[in-house]
C-alpha cells in the first residue's frame, strides 16, 4: 500500500508539472500569435504600397514641351481681357494649371528663336505633361502629342488610329479649322485632354 501510494504522489506531481509545463508554453504562444500576426500585416501593407508605387512609377509617360508665354493671370477675366486686347492672340489658349490662368500661343518641341518676334512680348516657359491614364491611348498621349503627323492628320492610316483617344480625329479637325500649324494644334489638343482626364498633369 506505501508503494502504491508513493507512485500516485509521484505520478501526481509528474502530470501536474507536465501540466503547468504545457499551460506555460501554450500562454507564450498565445500572448506572441498576435504580435507577429500584426507584423505580419504591417509588412504586407508596406509590401503592396511599394509594388503599387512601382507600378505607378512604370505606367507614367512624360514628355517635355516649351509654351510661348504672354502672361499669367489669377482669373480667367484677367486673361480674356488681355487676350482680347490682341488681335494675334486670336489662336491663343487659355490654360488653368494650379489657381493660375497661363495665355499661351503655341506650345513647341523645342525653342523656335523666330517665334520670340510677336506682339504682345512673350517667352519660352519649358513644363512637364505627364500622363498615367490607364487607358493605353490616354497614357501615351505626351508622345503622341509630340508626333507632327497625328496633329495635321497627314499620313495617317486608318489601322493605326487604334494608338490615339477615340475623339482624338474630331477634336484635331475641329482645331485644324481654326489654323494649320502644328505647334497651335497641339497646344489646343493639349488644353482639351489636360482639362478633360485627371489623369493627366503638367508641372514646370
Amino acid at each position: 500500500m506505501k508503494k502504491i501510494k508513493n507512485n500516485v504522489v509521484f505520478q501526481a506531481i509528474f502530470i501536474g508539472s507536465m501540466t503547468g509545463i504545457i499551460g506555460v508554453l501554450l500562454l507564450i504562444m498565445l500572448l506572441k500569435m498576435p504580435t507577429e500576426e500584426k507584423a505580419q500585416d504591417v509588412d504586407s501593407v508596406v509590401e503592396t504600397a511599394v509594388q503599387q508605387q512601382e507600378q505607378q512609377e512604370q505606367q507614367e509617360v512624360v514628355q517635355v514641351f516649351y509654351a510661348l508665354q504672354h502672361g499669367v493671370f489669377s482669373s480667367s477675366e484677367s486673361a480674356e481681357q488681355f487676350v482680347a486686347g490682341y488681335p494675334t492672340l486670336n489662336k491663343s489658349a487659355i490654360i488653368e494649371i494650379d489657381s493660375q490662368y497661363f495665355v499661351w500661343s503655341r506650345l513647341d518641341i523645342e525653342k523656335v528663336e523666330t517665334a520670340l518676334t510677336v506682339v504682345p512680348s512673350a517667352f519660352y516657359k519649358k513644363l512637364t505633361l505627364h500622363s498615367s491614364c490607364p487607358n493605353a491611348a490616354q497614357l501615351q498621349l505626351p508622345k503622341t502629342l509630340k508626333d507632327t503627323k497625328w496633329l495635321t492628320l497627314q499620313s495617317v492610316d486608318k489601322a493605326d488610329t487604334t494608338a490615339i483617344p477615340e475623339d482624338w480625329v474630331d477634336r484635331a479637325e475641329e482645331v485644324l479649322k481654326l489654323t494649320t500649324n502644328p505647334n497651335v494644334i497641339r497646344l489646343h489638343l493639349t488644353k482639351n485632354y489636360f482639362e478633360q482626364l485627371d489623369c493627366m498633369k503638367v508641372t514646370f
